[in-house]
């Protein structure tokens, strides 16, 4: 019979293994977690025909259209994403992922991906259902928590 206890080790051991493949991701890629956030967030939108602006990475990011710019540019400098200009507004900007589908720094970025849809391709739909309803509800429930216990609404801080 499976446990409560066996679920949280479950879990955690799932968070776990992801944070050491995201440690190897940004030490084998040499980026940082904002740009291999971008970097994610523009693979999975390759196909989309909505255009990814600055604006809308900033937004994801939570971050100033400064520090967007920057991130950018770090990218670009290293060849990973390119600027082309907004259809129909050559003011704008698009940003676009280069990163070609046989790399290896491809696969890296998508290594939980990967592994989620390897592992949910064995189970039936209902149970891909109750998985992700499980983890959906412990998503929320660790957001409001930290929402909650977050640190800076009181500003206190260890003497």
């Amino acid at each position: 019979m499976t446990t409560e206890q066996d679920v949280v080790k479950a879990v955690s051991d799932l968070s776990e293994s992801g944070a050491a493949s995201e440690r190897v991701a940004l030490q084998s890629l040499g980026i940082g977690p904002n740009d291999a956030k971008v970097l994610r967030f523009l693979l999975d939108r390759e196909d989309d025909d909505e255009p990814v602006t600055p604006r809308l990475l900033a937004e994801m990011l939570g971050i100033s259209s400064a520090a967007t710019t920057a991130l950018i540019d770090r990218l670009a400098d290293a060849g990973w994403v390119e600027r082309v200009p907004f259809p129909g507004d050559r003011r704008s900007i698009v940003v676009r992922a280069t990163i070609d589908a046989a790399s290896p720094a491809r696969h890296l970025l998508a290594v939980r991906r990967s592994s989620v849809a390897e592992a949910a391709s064995r189970l039936g739909a209902d149970e891909r259902r109750v998985v992700a309803e499980f983890l959906d509800e412990v998503a929320r429930a660790e957001t409001q928590r930290v929402e909650h216990l977050n640190p800076r609404a009181g500003q206190s801080r260890p003497a």
